[in-house]
């Protein structure tokens, strides 16, 4: 039988699926790996998570001014969510709750049992007329880990690839990596309808020229998809 308590922390160092499902239950040391593998239920939340997990890494992949940001940013905390789901020990509802919660916050939504906050308007994916989008996550340290991506939609004659890590700023505008005339970062301002624009901002004009090259762009209208 396969170790599902310990597949999202074997994801954090091995990114395939293959690799990181080989942990047999009869190794489960902790009362919380225990009570996973003794629970199917338990055991196919963990399962989920894994995926979902894999899949929010993938999406928050792209290329930022300090490599990898996001994703380490991700990484970090999913670590320390399972710290905090191990203070569950075996209790059953408890361990639901933090996987429910877990899985929809690496949906690219917010916890449901958390209170709304600022910064989670610009959490959720976003989308331009399907060639280009938003995905952003909360993180524990009231940050969001961001990715903007996309193509020309007819021939692909740009490509805008870039993630970083979003923080509010005093006009409650989400400053992705550090917005400058050298492209260094974004400036996403969220809309009252839900969803975010990246307006036409001299920092958006020079990370547009540079992380989508020429005649590509992040200044876009995003509606939320999710």
């Amino acid at each position: 039988m396969l170790r599902p308590a310990l597949l999202a922390l074997g994801l954090l160092a091995l990114p395939t699926a293959a690799a990181a499902a080989g942990f047999p239950c009869s190794k489960a040391a902790t009362p919380t790996e225990k009570a996973i593998c003794a629970d199917p239920a338990l055991s196919a939340l963990d399962g989920r998570l894994a995926t979902t997990y894999r899949a929010a890494l993938e999406r928050l992949s792209g290329a930022s001014p300090e490599e990898g940001a996001a994703g380490a940013a991700v990484k970090a905390d999913q670590r320390a969510w399972l710290r905090e789901r191990d203070s569950c020990g075996a209790d059953a509802a408890c361990l639901r709750r933090a996987y429910d919660g877990r899985t929809a916050i690496l949906s690219f939504r917010t916890d449901p049992a958390t209170p709304p906050s600022p910064i989670g308007r610009y959490v959720g994916r976003f989308d331009h007329e399907g060639f280009i989008g938003i995905a952003a996550i909360a993180l524990r340290n009231g940050t969001v880990a961001v990715s903007v991506s996309g193509a020309e939609p007819s021939a692909g004659r740009w490509v805008c690839d870039f993630s970083g890590i979003g923080r509010l700023d005093d006009k409650g505008r989400l400053t992705v990596g550090t917005p400058d005339a050298e492209g260094g970062g974004l400036i996403l301002v969220a809309e009252e309808g839900g969803g975010v624009v990246i307006p036409d901002l001299e920092p958006n004009r020079a990370a547009s020229g540079y992380w989508c090259g020429h005649n590509g762009s992040f200044i876009w209208t995003y509606r939320r998809a999710s």
